[in-house]
């Protein structure tokens, strides 16, 4: 190589080498950029986190026609649960260590196959049901009536379930260890009398011929101590006429797990002592036709909100009272298995 070739070879290594810092500079910095992104930006796939949802004075959701109605000097609540679809692995970290969060995988809140459009349309569904629950259950313990019908007709049964292959769509169930059935609430009433594995007896009408069935009851997959047949059932010639108009303002808020504030709110709204006893009381819970109180999800988060809004008392489901007690602070959480029962209890307190 010619001298002259070196010398420019040597005139050029300062800049090649300050073009390659300058490169790397650049490479560090998109690096750092793309962390970010990973950590605060972009969700972590099939991972869903519970927060806790604010607390709702019920009454004020409580439109009541054609009768006289009476305030409280006290709240009823009813508790939510915010959903965030979109964890980042930031976030994640954060619920991880807050003992008022939660991480739950996504097959455990949406089955698979199920989009959260379709999930949303169910939980409309299931807040329907629940008001329609609350409405009857509060409605007949005030003495305005009870429904009527002329049988459960089977709208579909879940496989792998006692039911299935045994009920098909379209069955209307007349009775039910020979005791009359005229709402599917009957069905239910009758079912839970047994013990998980008791063999229960139906007498049902299908296409024009009444047969008689029997089945063994499985076990609920959301209290494996509860009798389960895996059926969804309607009501046949439905009628409920209590000379009451009700209706619940609920928004966005959507599944099955207000029933038990619904009817109590409504109970409450309709009688002239005041069930509250001007105490804070909030609480969650699913509400059986028959007045039964069904567990539920996120019940550390509904508890937080609940604090949050200063709540002296929290009426949780039996299955989800231990939890309840571990996540509250200064609450007294009490457990109730029906609606009665915890109408006792707020009418007992001093």
């Amino acid at each position: 190589m010619k001298r002259d070739e070196v010398r420019a070879l040597q005139a050029l290594a300062p800049e090649a080498e300050d073009r390659l810092v300058k490169w790397r500079r650049i490479a560090v910095a998109l690096g750092a950029g793309l962390v970010v992104v990973v950590v605060f930006v972009v969700p972590i796939p099939a991972i869903y986190a519970f927060l806790p949802g604010p607390a709702r004075d019920v009454e004020r959701l409580v439109e009541i026609s054609d009768e006289r109605t009476y305030s409280s000097e006290g709240k009823l609540y009813l508790t939510t649960v915010l959903v965030d679809t979109q964890v980042t692995l930031a976030e994640w970290v954060e619920t991880a260590i807050d003992p008022n969060k939660a991480i739950v995988l996504k097959s455990d809140f949406a089955p698979e196959g199920v989009s959260l459009e379709e999930l949303d349309r169910q939980q409309r569904v299931e807040i329907s049901d629940s008001k329609r629950h609350a409405q009857e259950v509060a409605l007949s313990a005030l003495g305005y009536g009870r429904p009527t019908g002329s049988g459960a007709q089977v709208e579909l049964t879940e496989p792998g379930e006692p039911a299935h292959g045994v009920l098909k769509p379209g069955d209307v169930i007349l009775t039910v260890d020979g005791r009359r059935v005229e709402t599917s609430c009957d069905v239910g009433s009758a079912v839970a009398r047994h013990a998980v594995g008791e063999k229960v007896t139906l007498r049902v009408r299908r296409d024009g011929e009444e047969l008689s069935l029997s089945l063994r009851t499985g076990d609920d997959p959301a209290d494996p101590q509860a009798p389960f047949l895996g059926v969804a059932m309607s009501d046949v010639d439905y009628e409920f006429d209590p000379g009451v108009e009700a209706k619940f303002r609920t928004g966005a808020i959507g599944g099955p797990s207000a029933g038990l504030m619904f009817s109590l709110a409504l109970y409450d709204r309709l009688t002239s002592d005041d069930l509250t006893g001007a105490r804070s009381i909030a609480g969650t819970g699913t509400i059986g036709c028959d007045g039964g109180v069904g567990p539920i999800g996120g019940v550390e988060q509904k508890v937080a909100g609940a604090e949050l809004k200063g709540a002296d008392v929290f009426l949780a489901p039996v299955a989800n009272a231990e939890a309840a007690r571990s996540a509250a602070d200064e609450m007294d959480v009490v457990a109730v298995s029906t609606f009665d029962e915890a109408v006792k209890y707020l009418e007992d307190l001093e």
